[in-house]
């Protein structure tokens, strides 16, 4: 029922390699927090559910040889691809399982408990019945303390676009089940009601986000979002209830700019949100503040508030290191949340460090330029720097890990890897 539900046959899930799964974009996202993450200098479980195409968890598992991966799929091809990749790359640390997330929470399979638990998109593609199996999973598997990676399409910003979604469901399926055909006759029957004047799109400036995508995006990211049988957009404040039953506790968005409302909110929409007391209103008020249409939430099982100096001594272990050519480096960061001009007093000297080499967030902090920012400024600045995909963070123990194992995978996938590697730190990048 979940592969019926969430996947297509004959269109093929989107493809790429996400830096917000990664266990150190997870701890470092907990850190900016303020919440204590999983410390990554001791072995680890990570759980990927409905790991798709992608390379994702190949990736993690090359780059994180201290941790045990455990992929997990109800698709028999998704299996094989996954394997290619981890046998070319002789990847010891990656388990490859063919099972429903049902099955897995009903405990027909051995898994240990995890660390770490994500799913890419899945959340949002199944029924409310499904979407119970992975609560139950991760109340079964995820240790305390652990870390869950949830995306998901989310409220009110969907609201517009709803009876789009719709539309374009009922002339997919009218002709049987989706195809590629199907999905550019509904392409096609878009534009038409566009050109015939129909008032739903003139009364709706909204859409055009939605019709650019239909337009342009590739068939699997389509079929995601608008062909799976129990595709639902969910509001925050169910989904941070639900996750409560299950003892986990928001801890906020892994898209890393989100966590600095002052970049993207009005003076006077944060006095507004200082007067909210209860979180899940809170967050489900910002949602309305911004519209927004897709949530990447990490939860934690247990959540642990730390100390100012519990804050910096986990800052103290991390590491920036250039991810783009110095040539392309900008002052402009193009983030989730618009463009952000950065100051060029600080930003600049931490650019010119890291061209030279990488550097120790210490290190930075003891720049002359940069007095009297405190490590926690750079640490905002390591973090912006990561979200517009110009330096990565790495935990400075990343440098004695055995670099092998991404070496392989590299070589044999090359750029459809989407990974950069630095032998001082392992930094993912989404295409």
């Amino acid at each position: 029922m979940e592969c019926k539900q969430a996947y297509h046959a004959g269109i093929d899930d989107p493809t790429g390699v996400y830096r917000e799964p990664s266990p150190v974009h997870l701890s470092f996202s907990c850190i900016l927090r303020g919440v204590e993450p999983v410390a990554l200098d001791r072995p680890f479980n990570y759980l990927v559910l409905g790991m798709g195409p992608d390379l994702t968890a190949s990736v993690l598992a090359a780059a994180n040889p201290q941790g045990h991966f455990y992929a997990i799929d109800c698709r028999p091809v998704q299996m094989l691809c996954t394997r290619e990749s981890t046998q070319v790359a002789e990847l010891e640390n990656l388990y490859v399982l063919e099972h429903s997330v049902a099955e897995v929470a009903a405990r027909l399979t051995d898994l240990p408990p995890m660390d770490f638990i994500s799913l890419c998109g899945l959340y949002s593609r199944v029924d409310g019945g499904q979407r119970q199996h992975i609560v139950d999973l991760i109340s079964r598997y995820l240790k305390p303390g652990g870390v869950v990676y949830l995306n998901y399409d989310a409220m009110p910003g969907w609201s517009p676009s709803l009876p789009l979604q719709r539309l374009i469901r009922e002339r997919v399926c009218s002709g049987g089940p989706a195809t590629h055909q199907s999905m550019a006759a509904a392409r096609e029957m878009v534009q038409q009601l566009q050109a015939l004047g129909a008032s739903f799109f003139d009364g709706n400036p909204n859409l055009q986000h939605r019709l650019d995508s239909l337009r342009h995006d590739k068939g699997g990211y389509l079929a995601c979002e608008y062909f799976s049988d129990g595709w639902t957009a969910l509001y925050h404040a169910d989904v941070a209830r639900v996750m409560a039953g299950a003892k986990m506790d928001h801890v906020g968005s892994a898209d890393l700019a989100q966590a600095f409302p002052q970049l993207y909110l009005t003076p006077q929409q944060q006095k507004l949100l200082a007067t909210v007391g209860d979180p899940i209103l809170r967050e489900t008020v910002k949602d309305y503040l911004c519209n927004t249409s897709w949530r990447s939430d990490i939860y934690l099982r247990g959540l642990r508030r730390m100390t100012s100096p519990r804050r910096e001594h986990w800052l103290r272990q991390l590491g920036l290191v250039l991810t783009s050519l110095p040539e392309s480096l900008t002052l402009d960061l193009e983030l989730s949340i618009g463009t952000v001009k950065a100051d060029p007093r600080f930003y600049q000297p931490v650019l010119d460090a890291l061209v030279r080499r990488p550097h120790s967030l210490v290190e930075l902090a003891e720049i002359p330029a940069l007095f009297p920012l405190r490590l926690e400024d750079i640490g905002q600045m390591a973090a912006l720097l990561t979200a517009s995909g110009q330096a990565g963070v790495h935990f400075l123990n990343a440098g004695e890990l055995p670099t092998a194992p991404v070496q392989r995978l590299t070589a044999a996938q090359g750029d459809a890897i989407g990974m950069r590697h630095a032998s001082a730190g392992r930094t993912l990048h989404k295409r």
